[in-house]
This record gives structure tokens, C-alpha cells and sequence, in this order.
């Protein structure tokens, strides 16, 4: 009966999660540094989340070098020696691998989609992730650490909960890729957008 009842439990809890919130988001307001988060909400209540770097930049493509903004206000814009390894490897300034995530989308650009690279912070292994859209606009995000919590939801009230903080309780709403929810302690909204 107990196995009964956790079943139930369980596939009423995933049928009240609206089919528009799993995936992956971040924020759309960041510090002046650059600094936001990455939500990852997962289709059995829980999700994964980590406070990281979400950069949005135009890039542009010289010959053999991706350019970038400057790294501060008065620097020089930032120049990628790139050497492609295959169409789904490209290698910048002969250390860093980039790996094609998913399709290739534009047969005319090769550089257009989701990229991965490895990088290493203190005890841990992550991955920093490069998006380049076809009209010269990139997104880059870079999580510092991943940490597993749980959601529900209730109608239109969500409840987050993060390990070693206050519970986020109160409101949401999904505007086509646009997702807005509570804070902890429920005091301010975060807006966040699909990637």
C-alpha cells in the first residue's frame, strides 16, 4: 500500500508541473561584473542551480580569429586564434577545445549554436558554455557550482527549495521564454530566460 501511495504522490506531483517550465534558464539581470545564475528545472521536481558568470557580447569573425569585447572598459577587444578541428571542434588560441552541443544550425556559419569547454575551479571540474547566434550576438555562461534543490507547484505558486537558504515561495509566470519566480524569502521576483 506504501508503494501505492508514494507512486501516487509522485505522478500527481509531476502532473502539476506545467510542461513550459523544465529546462534551462538564466538570469537576465546580472550584476555590473556579470554575475547572475543558471536554474536547471528537471521534470521530477527537482532542479539544478549554480551562481556563475552569464555574459551577453557581440562577437565578430576576422579571418582565423573570434573577437570579442574588451575584458574591462578601457582594454583591448579580446582576439581567439581559431583553428577548427573538425565541423563539431574548434580550438581557441591552441588551448581551449570548444565542443559543437547538438546540430550544427547554419551550414553557411560553422560557429552558429551551443558550444561546451572543461574548466577547473577549487575541488571541482565544470563547464563553461558559449552560445553564438547567426546575427552577431553570444552568450556566455560559466557556473561555479552546482548544487541539487527540489521545486513544486501549486497552480500558479512555486516553492523552491535550496539547500542551506530560505525556501523561495510565491508567484511565477512563463511569458514565452521569459520565466519569472521568487526570490527566497519571497521579498522580489528574478527574471530569468531559456537558453
Amino acid at each position: 500500500m506504501w508503494i501505492g501511495l508514494v507512486t501516487l504522490v509522485g505522478i500527481t506531483a509531476a502532473a502539476q508541473i506545467p510542461s513550459g517550465l523544465t529546462g534551462r534558464w538564466r538570469s537576465i539581470e546580472t550584476s555590473s561584473g556579470g554575475l547572475g545564475g543558471m536554474l536547471e528545472f528537471n521534470d521530477d521536481g527537482t532542479l539544478n542551480f549554480s551562481p556563475g558568470a552569464v555574459v551577453e557580447m557581440k562577437y565578430r569573425i576576422e579571418g582565423a580569429q573570434l573577437i570579442l569585447p574588451p575584458a574591462s572598459t578601457s582594454g583591448p577587444e579580446q582576439r581567439e586564434t581559431m583553428k577548427w578541428v573538425d565541423q563539431d571542434h574548434l580550438l581557441l588560441n591552441g588551448s581551449q577545445t570548444l565542443s559543437r552541443q547538438g546540430d550544427r544550425r547554419d551550414p553557411n556559419n560553422t560557429i552558429v549554436g551551443e558550444w561546451t569547454a572543461p574548466y577547473e575551479m577549487p575541488g571541482a571540474k565544470l563547464e563553461v558554455r558559449y552560445f553564438f547566434d547567426p546575427d552577431g550576438k553570444s552568450l556566455l555562461l560559466v557556473p561555479f557550482k552546482w548544487q541539487k534543490g527540489r521545486y513544486s507547484v501549486k497552480g500558479t505558486t512555486i516553492r523552491i527549495e535550496y539547500p542551506a537558504s530560505r525556501p523561495a515561495e510565491g508567484p511565477f509566470r512563463i511569458e514565452g521564454d521569459v520565466l519569472t519566480i521568487p526570490t527566497s524569502g519571497g521579498t522580489r521576483q528574478s527574471q530569468l530566460r531559456r537558453y
